[in-house]
């Protein structure tokens, strides 16, 4: 695997100001810098990287400028220095970002140039006729040396700046866009033919689809993500088909991760993309879904000559793989690098970085050292994998109803704690009737429509427990932002008496891309604060099933912050608060004819804390460390609080405790990193230790809501890593049921008939919901996405 697009070793793990290198943001041309030269080879996430295959990466100065500076090509050996993992012989690559992040790092943040799009070009075209003028007074001065030495006087200044450029005028230094929107492309593409230069690739590129004719005509690469987008208006319009519309056009689509995580699988990714592609028509066959993770990102390096394919004379960069390398359960049994290796999965790492030898070396060796990976859903012989390459109707939507009744027959259902072959579901009045297995007797109901299950797999709803869904449409704009309070009132660090659901947007053009991730309901609260306030328990349809669902607690850095001090001071205030609560509850007279001493808390504050001390409102306790997670424990035990731990990354080390308080943990199974000091025991079985302890887990995203479609990809990894397939489901249906008292996540009788119809394992990439029913009722699986695909499908004639 090759990653086009990382800024490992310059944004390095743990995520402090020492190791924070990857943007010179002083101005917005600084060409003259290098990522070299900020690299930390100790980086953990790059020995992460090995065991996700990847043998190469191109490391690149962050996107704050207009000219960030240049690019560092990496072969990933494990060195003591930058010089000794630098790939041989490859040309450095200048780093350049056009749309919102100039405008805002300089024209937002500091009232000076770029300020508008325009202000960006200008930057661009100067700069760059800055340097044609310095490479006219070099040239001058040469002939003029050449001629007369005497007479020549001294050579201009040097300008490590202009020099650079320079290099890029003469194409020894690739030039690597960041560039979202198909407009901007177009006019780097213009400012490109002005100066003289050309464009190797647009990175992330997410309109790319748009003007994939203009791209590939010009030799100009794509480096995109599978499905990442809607984090700022500029990745509004990303759609999942945009890298195979890219190959289908006949440009160069690679995947690329720009993420400490997303390096360590590139292959699913590159999977995703291109079953995403197939599902809507475009034909993208495995060899070139491979090619986006190796030939194609080694040519956006410029090192294709070399590597990025196995052909007699290239490097001898390899991997051994268990599983198809396209899918989710796919994991890296041994890498070579020029033949040497660099991971294997008995040891890991050959070489550990120096920031996790002691007492981190023995957890971070077990980074690898997991279980073997539990018989995927399609192992245990319940469905065939849909291949859509060869059969189209398999992907085919269910037509839509509106019937009251729905009898799904001879479909293979999970149940939220085990799977029925050959069922009889009946949805009936917006719950579960009935489940029925083969022989079993009894009448369907009358007038119920029939949907043939044949070869697919019935499960409850996909909930994510712990999300902002309808309370931010847009990450990075703040118009669209209601999960948190600004201003003066940011300071408030108890803000129980807020509820969610007074923010919510039913309208969210986020909630049709989610159901296409077979999610039918998620948690969603608002952040910041010790006490955030009142999570609402919603549907992806947009209707708030419950106003009030638990009450949000933040420890580690989340609460220092809150507070401006120390864990101690954190955890003081929050037995002031719950004491004073708890006082208010015996005296509320005392308190409304004030004959109470002051209290640590408003009234409606410590109004909502009633249900919490009286164990009827669960308390989530956002918490990394392990200390942080026993203080947690301690507080439950003192007030009696119905606890569920979130993030929990070391909660694998106290996972004895949990399993005997019987307090769930909801994870994102992906995050292994150390990326701070509260999470340097992160790993990626920790939901199968947690899991075999005794502790319910379950699984979120963790992140921006966009993402909430991505909920199944998570627990496939974790299954990858030694969590049966069964308990991973649970994980996203009846264990956050229980943890929360949801009528939910179930196929049995009563329970809210919130289920999903898919055409293969829930797990795998290659898998999509054909049907989806809230409630009972037929919603559809479209989105703006797929209106954007269909629009774009085939481009204008020029």
């Amino acid at each position: 695997m090759i990653d086009a697009h990382s800024h490992l070793g310059v944004y390095a793990t743990p995520e402090t100001f020492s190791t924070g290198d990857g943007n010179e943001a002083t101005a917005p041309v600084t060409a003259e810098v290098s990522a070299e030269h900020s690299f930390w080879p100790q980086d953990p996430g790059l020995r992460r990287a090995a065991a996700g295959g990847v043998t190469a990466l191109l490391v690149l100065p962050g996107s704050a400028n207009l000219i960030g500076g240049r690019g560092f090509p990496v072969k990933l050996h494990f060195g003591r220095s930058a010089a000794e993992v630098r790939f041989p012989g490859a040309r450095d690559a200048l780093k350049m970002a056009c749309g919102e992040n100039p405008r805002r790092v300089y024209g937002e943040g500091r009232n000076v140039a770029p300020s508008t799009r325009m202000a960006n070009v200008a930057g661009y075209r100067q700069a760059f006729a800055q340097a044609r003028e310095y490479m006219s007074k070099l040239e001058e001065w040469a002939k003029k040396k050449e001629k007369a030495p005497d007479d020549a006087g001294p050579a201009p200044l040097r300008d490590l700046k202009l020099e650079t450029l320079a290099e890029v005028l003469r194409g020894n230094i690739l030039v690597q866009n960041h560039c979202y929107r198909a407009d901007e492309m177009e006019v780097m593409l213009q400012v490109a033919e002005e100066a003289g230069y050309s464009i190797r690739a647009f990175h992330h590129a997410l309109e790319a689809y748009k003007v994939r004719d203009s791209l590939a005509a010009k030799g100009v690469a794509v480096a995109t993500w599978a499905d990442w987008w809607g984090f700022k208006l500029e990745a509004w319009d990303g759609i999942p088909e945009n890298a195979g519309l890219v190959s289908q056009a006949g440009g160069k689509a690679v995947i690329h991760s720009d993420s400490g995580f997303g390096i360590q699988r590139l292959n699913q990714e590159a999977g995703k993309a291109m079953w995403r592609a197939r599902e809507s028509g475009v034909p993208i066959p495995e060899e070139e879904a491979l090619r986006w993770v190796t030939l194609n990102a080694a040519w956006v390096m410029g090192v294709e000559g070399v590597t990025g394919s196995l052909e007699p004379g290239k490097m001898a960069d390899v991997v051994l793989w268990k599983n198809h390398p396209l899918s989710v359960y796919a994991r890296a049994q041994r890498v070579w690098a020029d033949g040497v290796v660099t991971f294997d999965a008995g040891a890991g790492a050959v070489e550990a970085s120096d920031f996790e030898v002691g007492e981190l070396a023995a957890s971070a060796a077990k980074l690898v050292a997991a279980p073997a990976p539990t018989p995927s859903l399609a192992d245990l012989g319940l469905v065939a994998r849909c291949d859509v390459s060869k059969e189209r109707a398999c992907a085919e939507l269910v037509p839509q109803g509106q019937e009251a009744c729905t009898v799904f027959q001879g479909v293979t259902a999970f149940t939220g704690s085990a799977w029925v072959k050959v069922a009889t579901v009946v949805l009936e009045g917006g719950k579960v009737s009935s489940v029925r297995s083969q022989g079993e007797g009894g009448a369907l109901p009358a007038g119920c429509r029939t949907v043939d299950g044949k070869g697919r797999l019935l499960t409850p709803g996909l909930v994510d427990p712990l999300t902002s869904l309808g309370l931010v449409e847009v990450g990075a704009e703040v118009s669209t932002q209601d999960d948190g309070l600004r201003g003066d009132a940011a300071k408030r660090d108890v803000r129980a008496a807020l509820v969610s659901a007074d923010s919510f947007n039913p309208a969210s053009a986020v909630f049709p891309v989610t159901r296409l991730g077979g999610v039918t309901s998620a948690v969603t609260v608002q952040h910041g604060g010790l006490v955030a306030g009142q999570s609402a328990f919603v549907a992806t349809d947009g209707s708030v099933r419950r106003a009030s669902l638990a009450m949000h607690v933040n420890l580690g850095m989340g609460g220092r912050d809150a507070v401006s001090g120390s864990r101690a001071l954190v955890l003081e205030r929050l037995r002031e608060v719950f004491s004073d609560a708890r006082e208010y509850g015996r005296r509320k007279g005392d308190f409304e004819q004030r004959r109470m001493r002051d209290v640590a808390a408003s009234r409606l504050d410590l109004e909502a804390l009633q249900p919490v001390l009286a164990g009827t409102l669960p308390v989530v306790v956002t918490a990394q460390k392990a200390s942080d997670i026993r203080a947690a424990l301690a507080l439950s035990r003192e007030y009696n609080l119905k606890l569920v731990i979130a993030g929990g990354s070391e909660a694998w080390m106290v996972a004895s405790e949990l399993a005997a308080a019987k307090v769930p943990v909801i994870l994102q199974p992906t995050q292994n990193l150390p990326m701070d000091f509260d999470r340097l025991n992160s790993r990626l079985d920790s939901a199968a230790l947690l899991n075999s302890a005794g502790v319910r887990v379950l699984f979120s995203v963790l992140g921006e809501p966009a993402m909430v479609r991505t909920l199944a990809q998570e627990a496939g990894n974790a299954v990858a890593w030694g969590l049966p397939h069964t308990d991973a489901l649970r994980a996203m249906t009846s264990s956050v049921a229980d943890a929360f008292g949801l009528p939910v996540g179930k196929l049995s009788p009563g329970a809210v008939a919130d289920v999903v119809l898919w055409n293969g394992d829930p797990l795998e990439s290659a898998s999509r919901p054909v049907g989806m029913w809230l409630a009972g009722r037929q919603v559809p699986l479209v989105s703006r996405q797929q209106a954007l695909f269909e629009k774009h499908r085939v481009l204008p004639a020029k």
